[in-house]
């Protein structure tokens, strides 16, 4: 549905999408939207999210070096259950058979975030802290 079509039936102007609280009295109505179905009244206020990026972004953290080799190394496969819990262990198997032909002494640890991919998982995080994880691989979908 186009949004200015939606926006014009439902009575509100395509302005209160920049983020400025307008009351929906001052909200001017295209003559061509008819709302017959209005529940609102004329003085109620309306509130518009906007959805843009503020202005301050998040503190940046320095990324570590590259390791010179894979050789001896513990990496983390963290799988974030995107298309369920073992969508992903197919592409982790694969991963762990390349580096185990291509490197000496690797060693992988797969795991599943407790929280899915939209929370964070602290015991995971101290897991990988407390095994001194040298590399870690996060998010793959299978």
């Amino acid at each position: 549905m186009d949004r200015r079509k939606m926006l014009a039936f439902l009575g509100v102007s395509p302005a209160l999408l920049t983020g400025l609280p307008v009351g929906a009295a001052e909200t001017a109505r295209p003559s061509h939207a008819h709302a017959p179905h209005e529940h609102a009244d004329e003085g109620s206020l309306i509130t518009v999210m906007n959805p843009a990026i503020p202005g301050k972004l998040a503190a940046r953290v320095p990324l570590n070096p590259p390791l010179d080799s894979l050789n001896n190394k513990t990496i983390y496969m963290v799988n974030l259950s995107w298309e369920g819990p073992d969508a992903a262990n197919y592409f982790y198997e694969a991963m762990t058979e390349w580096l185990n032909k291509h490197y000496t002494g690797v060693k992988t640890i797969v795991k599943v975030t407790a929280e899915g991919m939209f929370g964070s998982d602290p015991a995971l995080l101290k897991d990988i802290t407390a095994k001194k994880a040298d590399a870690a691989i996060v998010g793959v979908a299978g």
